[in-house]
């Protein structure tokens, strides 16, 4: 019995021990990892996760063993420099994975140096950051040399930078609707001027300085946005859909970086500026990560010059967050942002002026916003819920200083209001000190719901939102001494810019992309509306409670695939059309009262008490209550070709905008009083001054200008636009780029303009008795052909980028509109119009109103092609450093062309423009 004991519990201990030992084999597992990149390369010191908190990293090798418990796992790894990986893990016994990442650089057919054409539904460029990286540039204007016909320039960051699309360089005054009607979005959010009202007091100043730095009609200055962050750039050339508004010829989104990235550094230099960057992407959790940046620049009109400089310093904090609100993702995203630019111009100390002179432009802004992406079940009928919201406010100043010094005695007005008044008589030198503080404040909203359906064959997409927008200034506007203005021609007085209304704009749209695939037959087409209107804009205006509809069409037909050879040849043929307006600006609703003062009396004597001034002051409202909503009509046809990796883009577009923003001129009609001095009596002065009762004048009429914002400019653009991009030819990892455009560009009148002859005939006091209206002013039709052929090589075992461009212009052919000679119609002193007749060219005054041509009316001017040859290089050390350099006009050459008979030849081997840059990852 004891024995039987003994054997039972020797049995019961030894099969416990192998039913453990079996529980523990199969409740636990091996895992043997191998992580590679794309050339087999084993990558050390990964970091990889087995959700939900299980972390380790790689060995030397790039290897990693583990002992797992069974069960269903995520397994993240994360790296600097691949994609970051995911992949959903069942364990239910050792494995032994061989895992490759996608490296970031190191892909030779994705690698792109350049900006690409995107084969959607409208003409836009897609800018990644390794072409950023290769073009190296200094602000956002350099990016335009990446865009089909966009040729490289060299900074000039002393001047504002306007973007031009789809047009000629060197748009003529008035124009300028074209630049203002490029919207810019920074992470789907928009940069907003419309409260822009930084105009300098004294336009003058230093050589007309202030001229190129103003920014209030002519849309965002590029020169402010950093292209440090940026991850992607995508460039609307074409019909963006119905959810864009508020813009007529194009759109622009910049994507910053987002997630884990590592402690970046860059110094850049060239021949004009010195910039710095810092920024890191920290990951707080699984599901959060913040990213952070600081970016200084620094710019010279020329390295020895110290009078003119411009900086520009951002820093930006960028939040991250998804979240799991039952069955439904939640995505928050946060950005702070702060930009600051400073343009300063002073005297050279070597031109032997008094040191006083000086100008200081700055603007500071701080922009907060949160955008909600709220994903719901896919089976409802809107899956996808946007809510972005935005508040930027603006801290905007120019400072001007300077010295005033009178020949002889001037007197001046201080009168605001209209009438006669006393003026006064100012130092005869005095240092003047004017500002113009701007406070804009631009708050954002918009709500869209997403959806999509499947019904048999056809794919729906549709969106449906509303968009708000409001933007007021609270500045201090115009601040300087009356008593010691700037200059005596100073037509305005100190206005503060938070006594003018702001405006609401207000926006609902919706749109449909319909996709629809039958045998290799395969249709897009999109369909959308959007609906706008300015509120609390006085009903007195012809633009309130007025309702303007964007319709806006694309439509994309994919053919049968064409078989050739061993290949197949792919054909998109892509149309589109839409109709875009851009509102008035809130300086285009409510400019400043313009100040004519006349004087009726000038007279000075050697004693002070018996000087006196006597003013008639007309204030005249430039407000124009006729202004609306300038509209751009857009058509375009585009075709795709793609064979074995060719690919080519032909684009022919058309765009119609005939009431664009313009300052017509026109002319009032003042009276006053120029009374005879030389019979004024001293001893009949009183406090006020002199008894007139008895001192005879002439009364005097004259014709006043002032100017009015009308829809009266046309510019009317029309070209093409290409793109061929080769394979990477593998055996010298090199491929060929050619892209460019013609651009033709029509620029004219729509509205009559006012002029007066600048003679003197009869002695008339008043000047000239007649106004000539004339039906048309200068116009210009520019045509222009650019090219561009960029040859990139990628060495992928040395991380070495290479690329050799040609580019240059093929041909230009400038035509100037000749001006009408005759009026057609005349205003005289009483205010009537009369038609322009022809024994009026006969007249002693209104043979005048004829006008002169130019010899070159009519003419055309045809320049022959140029070359410049640019060369950029990127190299990567050690995985860490990347040190770029890049020369433009390493060689140039300029064909002679005729002009007028005469041959002209022009300069050739320019002084080339280099620079260099190194980057840091920590």
């Amino acid at each position: 019995m004891r024995t039987k004991n003994i054997i039972y519990f020797t049995l019961l201990f030894t099969s416990n021990t192998l039913f453990n030992q079996v529980c523990a084999q199969t409740k636990n597992a091996q895992i043997d990892l191998h992580v590679m990149d794309n050339d087999s390369i084993s990558l050390r010191n990964v970091q990889i996760e087995f959700s939900p908190q299980l972390k380790y990293q790689t060995n030397t090798e790039g290897k990693l063993s583990v002992n797992l418990p069974l069960g269903n796992y995520q397994l993240k790894i994360l790296s600097d420099t691949t994609e970051e990986y995911i992949q959903n893990l069942v364990i239910n016994g050792n494995k032994k994975l061989p895992i490759v990442l996608q490296s970031k650089l190191i892909n030779l057919e994705e690698a792109v140096f350049t900006a690409k054409e995107d084969k959607g539904l409208t003409s836009k460029s897609v800018i990644n950051r390794q072409a950023l990286m290769h073009l190296q540039p200094s602000s956002f204007s350099d990016l335009m040399e990446l865009l089909p016909g966009g040729l490289s320039t060299d900074p000039y960051l002393i001047g504002t930078n306007v973007v031009a699309l789809r047009e000629n360089s060197g748009r003529p005054s008035n124009y300028s609707t074209s630049s203002l009607g490029v919207q810019f979005m920074v992470d789907d959010n928009i940069i907003n001027s419309n409260s822009d009202f930084q105009k300098s007091l004294d336009s003058s100043l230093l050589l007309s300085a202030p001229e190129g730095r103003n920014t209030y009609q002519t849309g965002v200055d590029m020169r402010s946005i950093s292209t440090n962050d940026i991850e992607k750039v995508e460039i609307i050339r074409g019909i963006p859909n119905a959810s864009y508004g508020d813009l007529t010829s194009g759109l622009i989104k910049i994507e910053r970086k987002n997630g884990n990235t590592p402690l970046q550094a860059r110094l850049k230099v060239d021949g004009f500026s010195k910039q710095y960057y810092i920024g890191k992407g920290f990951r707080i959790k699984d599901n959060w990560s913040i990213n952070s940046s600081f970016d200084i620049l620094n710019a010279k009109v020329d390295p020895s010059d110290e009078t003119s400089n411009y900086q520009r310093i951002t820093a930006s904090v960028r939040s991250k967050a998804d979240f799991k609100i039952g069955e439904n993702k939640l995505q928050w995203r946060t950005n702070l942002d702060f930009t600051g630019t400073l343009d300063q111009t002073k005297i050279d100390p070597d031109t032997g002026y008094d040191l006083v002179d000086k100008y200081r432009s700055y603007n500071r802004k701080i922009a907060l916003a949160n955008n909600f992406i709220f994903d719901l079940k896919k089976e409802s009928f809107f899956n996808k819920i946007i809510l972005n919201t935005a508040i930027q406010q603006g801290f905007n100043r120019i400072e001007q200083t300077k010295f005033v010094q009178y020949t002889g005695p001037r007197a001046i007005s201080i009168s605001t209001q209209a009438g006669e008044n006393t003026g006064i008589y100012p130092a005869l030198s005095f240092i003047s000190d004017s500002y113009t503080d701007g406070k804009p404040l631009d708050l954002q909203t918009k709500l869209e719901f997403k959806g999509n359906k499947k019904i048999g064959q056809l794919k729906l997409e549709y969106d449906l939102g509303t968009d708000w927008r409001f933007s007021k200034n609270y500045g201090d506007g115009d601040v300087y001494d009356i008593t010691q203005p700037p200059t005596t021609s100073m037509n305005t007085r100190p206005r503060a810019f938070k006594d003018i209304p702001g405006t609401q704009n207000l926006s609902v749209y919706g749109g449909n992309l319909l996709n629809y695939k039958i045998n290799q037959h395969q249709f897009n087409l999109y369909t959308g509306y959007r609906l706008s209107t300015l509120l609390s804009v006085d009903s007195s205006y012809k633009i309130a409670n007025k309702i303007f509809v964007e319709p806006r069409v694309n439509f994309q037909y994919s053919l049968p695939k064409i078989n050739i050879g061993k290949n197949h040849l792919n054909i998109d043929v892509t149309t589109g059309y839409g109709e875009f307006y851009k509102q008035p600006t809130n300086l285009n609703l409510y400019p400043a009262d313009q100040f004519r003062d006349y004087a009726q009396i000038t007279y000075y004597h050697n004693d002070p008490q018996y000087r006196y001034i006597n003013y008639m002051t007309y204030v005249t409202s430039l407000i124009n209550k006729d202004l609306t909503a300038a509209k751009n009509i857009k058509k375009e046809v585009r075709i795709d070709f793609e064979y074995n990796k060719h690919q080519l883009s032909v684009t022919y577009y058309k765009e119609n905008m005939k009431n664009g923003f313009r300052n017509v001129g026109y002319y009032n009609i003042h009276s006053y009083k120029k009374y005879d001095i030389t019979a004024i009596d001293t001893n009949n002065w009183g406090p006020n001054g002199p008894d007139l009762s008895n001192v005879p004048y002439q009364d005097i009429k004259t014709f006043s200008s002032y100017t009015l914002t009308e829809n009266g400019s046309a510019t009317i653009k029309s070209g093409f636009e290409f793109q061929y991009n080769s394979p990477r030819i593998k055996a010298i990892n090199t491929r060929f780029t050619l892209s460019g455009a013609w651009f033709k560009t029509k620029y004219y009148n729509t509205v009559p303009v006012r002029a007066i002859p600048s003679v003197s005939v009869g002695g008339n006091s008043g000047g000239f008795p007649y106004v000539g209206i004339y039906a048309n002013d200068e116009g210009y039709k520019n045509s222009q052909m650019n090219y561009n052929l960029m040859i990139d090589t990628y060495i992928t075992s040395l991380d070495l980028t290479f690329s050799a461009s040609l580019q240059g212009i093929l041909f230009t052919n400038n035509y100037r509109m000749g001006k009408i000679a005759n009026p057609f119609a005349y205003m005289d002193l009483q205010g009537n119009i009369h038609p322009f007749l022809e024994e009026d060219k006969s007249d002693l005054y209104k043979q005048w109103l004829v006008r002169n041509t130019s010899a070159t009316d009519y003419m055309s001017q045809k320049t022959s092609y140029n070359i410049n040859m640019n060369l950029k290089v990127t190299k990567s050390i050690y995985k860490s450093i990347r040190a770029s350099m890049f020369v433009n006009r390493l060689f140039n050459y300029n064909n002679p062309y005729t002009f007028n008979g005469v041959k002209v030849n022009p300069r050739n081997g320019m002084s080339p423009y280099f620079g260099m840059e190194i980057n840091y990852n920590f």
